[in-house]
Parts: C-alpha cells; structure tokens; sequence
C-alpha cells in the first residue's frame, strides 16, 4: 500500500534522459479518507491526477494532501511511455525535499508501468 498520510508526502515521476519524440503519460487514481475516526465517521472521497513527464524535472504525479489528518490511498498508478525509445522512469516519494524511490524501470515503447494496490508493480 502506498499512503500519503501528510501534507508533505507526494508521488513523483521523473525520466532518466530528455524524451525523444513524446513525453510519458501517467494517471494515478486514490481516494482520501478525511476525518478518520474510531467510530468510523469518515469521509471517503476518490480522484485522479493526471500528468505529464518533464525529462529530467521531477513531476507531481499525485499531489500531497490538503488537510492536517486526511489519509491518501493510491489505489492504482500507469505510466504509459508514448515515446518512440525506450525511457527509464523512476516513481519516488517526496516528503517536504527527503526522497524515497519506490521503483526505477526501463519501459519500451508503448509498455506501461502499473501499480495495483495489494498487488505491487507490474510491466505490461
């Protein structure tokens, strides 16, 4: 599982070398849960980001939380490398500049790297 459990911690993209011809698609679905408590009075609220790939810039691929106390559960992350060569991408959290990669991977050509909540990282 993958939280982003502060108003700090993001998900983030950013390719080894610049894109030749086009620049790598990823979508990331999640869901908040605001307001957590014991007698489970939560809020449930899902979303999307979509983004683009920048080159060698790291790019927000999921945004940080907006609220002291709202949990960010990445159910599914797909990077789909639409460049005409292979790209090695790199999926990292960022919290507040401190940097932790989750998986660096060469894809070719139209492969796509996906990660599953409860299923981990896949290449399809």
């Amino acid at each position: 599982m993958i939280y982003l459990d502060t108003t700090t911690r993001k998900l983030q993209l950013v390719l080894a070398g610049a894109k030749t011809t086009n620049h790598l698609k990823s979508s990331v679905s999640y869901y908040d849960v605001i307001n957590q408590t014991k007698d489970d009075n939560s809020e449930y609220r899902g979303s999307q980001q979509v983004a683009t790939s920048n080159d060698t810039t790291d790019v927000d691929i999921c945004a940080a939380p907006l609220h002291v106390g709202t949990i960010r559960n990445i159910r599914n992350i797909t990077i789909y490398n639409a460049d005409t060569v292979n790209a090695t991408v790199t999926v990292k959290l960022d919290d507040g500049g401190t940097e932790t990669i989750y998986i660096t991977h060469v894809l070719t050509t139209t492969q796509s790297l996906i990660y599953e909540d409860g299923a981990g990282w896949i290449v399809i």
